[in-house]
Parts: C-alpha cells; structure tokens; sequence
C-alpha cells in the first residue's frame, strides 16, 4: 500500500513538472508576441528599439513564465530536502570553470555533427538557431542575455525550483531530471547533447555546494565563452585562435578529470523510486506533453528554419 501511494506521489510531482515545463515554454516563446504586438500598436517608437523587445522578452520570463511554472511545481506539495551548504573556493570554480567548457565543446561537436546528419537527410542546411541568435544581435544584447539574463534565470528554474520540486525522490533523480528538463527546454538537436550534460554537471554542483549562485557564476563564465568571445571572434581572429586553445586545453584536461576523479562525482539515490516510480515520473500527461512539445519544436527549426 506505501509502494503504491509512494508511485501515485511520484505521477503527481512529475505530471506537475512536466505541465509546469509546458507552460513555461509555451510563455517564453509565445507570451511576448502578443505583448509586442501591443507595443507596435501603441507605443511604435519604443518598438523600433532591439533593447526595448529584448527587455520586454525579458520581463514575460521573469514576471510571468517562472512564477506560473513555480506555483504549478508547488502545488505538487513535495517534501523539500535541505542541502548542505559548502564554501565553494576559488580553485574549486577553476576546476569546475574547465570541465564545465570541456564538456560543451566535446558535446558541442555531437550537436554540431547531429545536425549535420539532419541536413544531409534534409537536402539544404540545417539552422543552427545558437549561430544565428548571437549573430543577430549587438555584443552588449548579447552579453546582456548570456551571461546576465539567461544563468540566473536557468539556474534558478532548473537547479533550485526543481530541486525543491524532486530532491525528496534522491540524488541521482534531480539529476537527471534538471538535466532531462534543461535539455528539452532548449528544442533544438544543436544543443541537445551539451545541454544535458551540462546541466548533469551544474545540477551535481549545486547538490555539492548548496548555492545557487555558484552555478549562476559558472553558468555566466561558460555563456560568455561560447556567447561573447564567440561574438567577438567573428570580428577579430585573435579571440577564434584563444577559444580554440581554450577549447583543446579544456577538453583534456576535462577527460583526464573524469578518469582521474571519477569516483568523486559518485551520487546516491535513497531511497531508489524503483522502476514503477521510474514509469510513473516519465508517462504521465505532463511529462509526456513537454516532451513531445520539444521535439516538435525542434522539428520545427530542422524543417522551417
């Protein structure tokens, strides 16, 4: 009778997550067309400004879409797990900062080649929609989204609110339920890979140190890697040749760590969800709704854009 309440528990926090997931996407990407439309029509002048709609953007994230999917998360009523808190050192973020850009470019390669693949299935190019976006924009638009905008909102959405939502069920569950939902957020196959993992790696940072902020740092030194120095080496060659050393350096040293320290990033799941909570966390309507939503919209970018 414990094992089927404990299963019924376990539908209900996901199913919430997931719907929880679905209206913050649904909001991120939709909520601010008609708040632009309203803009256009009544205020044109401040509509012509690229600040203005990148900062109105902004605001349906933050003042609509993360406290809608937090209040839907919260009604699932899960007991929270208190982390430890630990000092999180200076070497330490170092350490973190390398393994952290090792991991995107060695995942950013199977993106990047996945994508490939798609465009010889396609017949043309394939959009890389990260490409785009920074090509799109100003160096301080897109130093105000990568590096200031985009870590505290993620971290605070996929690291501290999840966490409080399924830490109860173990380690390895927000595991890889903040880095499964970090993944799916992003709907393109270009990051895809780089972004589970990364989000497997910052979600086991913050079990380790108990502080946002310490992954909302890194995750802000990694986007300004591979969103500003990026930018920049598009103009200048000298900042290609220093991301390329970086890249190589870290990748290395990346791979030499895992190896070396493997035993370090051992997690623990107690109490285990079984393999019928396993079922009840990944089919239900939510859950399987987002899901499905992310990879129509990466569909969407294969074919459209």
């Amino acid at each position: 009778m414990r094992m089927e309440q404990g299963t019924r528990e376990i539908r209900r926090t996901y199913n919430r997550l997931g719907l929880a997931m679905l209206v913050y996407m649904l909001i991120v990407q939709l909520g601010s067309v008609p708040v632009l439309y309203l803009v256009k029509t009544c205020l044109p002048d401040l509509y012509a400004s690229s600040w203005a709609k990148i900062l109105l953007q902004e605001a349906v994230q933050y003042l609509i879409a993360l406290p809608a999917a937090f209040l839907i998360m919260k009604s699932a009523k899960t007991q929270r797990r208190p982390l430890q808190k630990r000092r999180f050192t200076a070497s330490k973020f170092l350490q973190y900062f390398f393994i952290s850009i090792g991991l995107l470019f060695l995942f950013n390669i199977v993106g990047t080649y996945l994508n490939y693949l798609v465009s010889l299935v396609k017949g043309a190019q394939a959009a890389n929609i990260v490409e785009q976006s920074i090509a799109s924009n100003s160096l301080g638009q897109v130093f105000f989204m990568v590096v200031i905008s985009a870590p505290f909102g993620e971290e605070l959405m996929f690291r501290k609110i999840i966490y409080d939502c399924v830490g109860t069920y173990g380690e390895k569950t927000y595991l890889f339920t903040s880095a499964a939902m970090f993944m799916l957020m992003h709907g393109n196959i270009v990051q895809y890979p780089y972004a589970f993992v990364l989000g497997l790696f910052f979600a086991w940072i913050y079990l380790r140190t108990g502080s946002l902020w310490s992954t909302v740092l890194l995750h802000a030194a990694v986007n300004f890697v591979g969103g500003v120095v990026s930018y920049l080496g598009m103009e200048q060659p000298i900042f290609l040749t220093i991301l390329s050393v970086l890249y190589l350096f870290s990748a290395g040293y990346t791979i030499w760590a895992v190896i070396r320290h493997r035993k370090a990033f051992h997690v623990t799941n107690d109490p285990p969800i079984g393999e019928r909570g396993l079922d009840a966390a990944l089919l239900n309507p939510g859950m399987v709704l987002f899901t499905v939503s992310s990879f129509v919209m990466a569909g969407y970018i294969i074919l459209y854009l």
